[in-house]
């Protein structure tokens, strides 16, 4: 119970982001991001790149999202230190963080310059935009 206690917040996340992957893989799951705004996030298309992993397809898994690995490497490195307390300095866990958000937006950017399909502005699917058409 008390490692339930400490790590209370990480047990919940990992129950949300199961059940988003559970929703996603059934193909029930809208980003919620998407569907408010009919605009792609930086990280559209991550997690068809993991079911294509989970598939053995690489092909696929980089055509959805060519970031993957570094998800697939950072996010449980960083889990690991946080269970294991292990102290990280600040001015490095920031520097990288930062480094890794550029990363993802440089490359968001760049599949919209390239007119990639994964991150098309469809604004007329929006909630957004339904609810303007409602009342307008």
């Amino acid at each position: 119970m008390k490692i339930y206690k400490e790590y209370k917040t990480y047990v919940i996340v990992f129950f949300i982001v199961l059940f988003i992957g559970t929703l996603s893989y059934l193909k029930v799951y809208v980003c919620p991001f998407l569907f408010i705004t009919g605009i792609p996030c930086p990280l559209c298309g991550m997690t068809r790149a993991f079911f294509s992993v989970f598939r053995l397809d690489f092909k696929s898994s980089f055509y959805y999202h060519a970031l993957w690995p570094l998800v697939l490497v950072t996010l449980p490195t960083y889990i690991l230190l946080i269970i294991n307390k292990i102290k990280v300095n600040k001015k490095l866990e920031t520097t990288l963080s930062i480094l890794i958000a550029l990363l993802f937006l440089g490359y968001y950017i760049f599949r919209h310059i390239i007119g990639s399909e994964i991150v098309e502005i469809h604004f007329h699917d929006s909630l957004i935009y339904k609810i303007y058409s409602l009342l307008f």
